[in-house]
């Protein structure tokens, strides 16, 4: 009973959360492939009652009614229903399409429509498709990827995304900002981002890739009544003319991981060094130097310890602050919200031990449930030579997640540091 029990609240980690973010704010998360195989359930079962109600199989492929619990800690509880279309296609077990339109409801946005398609035309490849509109909010982008163009070892990638977020919040600059100086902004952007890469010798595991990110943005009053007005607390940051940035990075990275989502063993890492131009379809000179390390490592049957350490700095002009390295979220500090520590460097580890609980099959695809404990620390700096152990934030925690191999990773991240109790809801590990 007790397993049935946890099965059933784990149903609610596959969610495509309402504005998800990553370090870099908010984007579109492609899912690159899909479990292979989506069979006809069996005829008997112990499956609980409310899963055979959320799960129907298709003849090629299943629809899921799943219920949608975000617990961002900047926009509070957001709940509602999402129904999900997966498709397979005719002459293979291979996941074709998902649709996934939800209607969500939250205190201070009011209901938010959205509409989401994912399309996968080989396993290595995906395009996906987001669109939504509310009250205070707005957000329409697609994004394709692709990481074997034309079957060779060249990469692709391809985004544009218009994005009206009124979720945001800012606390000052520096390691020391209080949490009485919040307060609540709209950030109004567009931006594209292309990339490409290659490996550097045919057949190794050393790549490198070139990118380039245009995004041009404003900064207004958020909607939250309960704040100071973002032009009055903030007046230098307050920007409602557009500004515009053109970032162009030079990447070289290292990977062995056995898989890039359920990585279970393996090194990743990358050095970058990126560069604004002003004249150059830019408002800002600067340069942004940064390296992400990842290792994992199985020392057990079904045990996985996973490292991560990244660092990055800015030079030269200060661009928008929304631009800066920063510290929070699901990404990064597990206990603080996205953007809670902002300054002109940032530094991060975090440990966590995966373990597997069990393995269920639903739909016809094998779950795997796992709890991961974890800790981290990081903190920010306007330079490294000015870093303090004094300001070094500390959190701990852990995870629970359903995992459905290749790489849909459903979770749960539950984290406490000094400023409390933060959860996180995410179709990904975070890292």
């Amino acid at each position: 009973m007790i397993r049935r029990a946890l099965l059933t609240m784990m149903l609610s980690l596959f969610v495509v959360p309402a504005g998800a973010e990553d370090d870099g704010g908010p984007q579109l998360v492609p899912l690159r492939a899909f479990p292979t195989a989506v069979q006809q359930a069996p005829k008997q079962d112990d499956t609980p009652a409310i899963v055979r109600w959320m799960i129907r199989p298709l003849r090629r492929g299943m629809f899921i009614r799943l219920p949608v619990m975000d617990t961002d800690p900047n926009r509070g509880i957001t709940g509602g229903i999402m129904p999900i279309w997966v498709i397979q296609g005719e002459n293979d077990d291979r996941i074709k399409a998902i649709h996934a339109p939800s209607l969500t409801y939250n205190h201070d946005f009011g209901f938010i429509p959205t509409l989401r398609y994912y399309s996968y035309p080989k396993e290595d490849a995906s395009l996906v498709l987001i669109g939504s509109w509310s009250k205070h909010e707005r957000e329409f982008g697609g994004e394709y990827m692709d990481q074997s163009v034309s079957g060779t070892e060249h990469n692709l990638l391809l985004r544009v995304q218009y994005n009206i977020d009124a979720g945001q919040r800012f606390y000052g600059f520096g390691p020391d900002s209080a949490k009485r100086s919040e307060a609540n902004y709209k950030e109004d952007y567009v931006q594209y981002r292309w990339g490409a890469g290659t490996s550097v010798v045919k057949g190794s595991k050393l790549r490198v890739n070139l990118s380039q990110h245009f995004q041009s943005g404003r900064i207004l009053d958020g909607p939250l009544a309960n704040f100071t007005r973002f032009r009055t607390a903030y007046p230098g940051q307050f920007s409602p003319v557009r500004q515009q940035t053109n970032e162009n990075r030079l990447a070289l990275e290292y990977d062995d991981r056995d898989h890039g989502v359920t990585t279970e063993r393996g090194t990743f890492f990358q050095t970058y060094a990126e560069a604004s131009l002003r004249g150059f379809a830019s408002a800002y000179d600067y340069e942004r130097y940064g390296l992400d390390y990842r290792w994992f490592k199985p020392w057990a049957k079904d045990k996985v310890l996973a490292l991560q350490m990244k660092y990055e700095q800015l030079l030269g002009q200060t661009p928008p602050f929304w631009l800066l390295p920063r510290l929070g979220g699901k990404y990064s500090l597990r206990s603080y919200g996205n953007g809670r520590y902002i300054d002109r460097g940032m530094a991060v580890a975090n440990v966590e031990q995966r373990f597997k609980i069990f393995e269920e099959k639903m739909g016809g695809v094998t779950t795997e449930f796992q709890l991961a404990p974890f800790a981290g620390a990081g903190t920010v700096f306007d330079n490294p030579e000015r870093a303090a152990a004094r300001y070094v934030r500390a959190v701990v925690g852990a995870g629970v997640r359903a995992v459905a191999k290749p790489q849909v990773v459903g979770s749960i991240d539950f984290g406490v540091g000094r400023e409390g109790l933060a959860v996180f809801m995410d179709i990904n590990y975070s890292f």
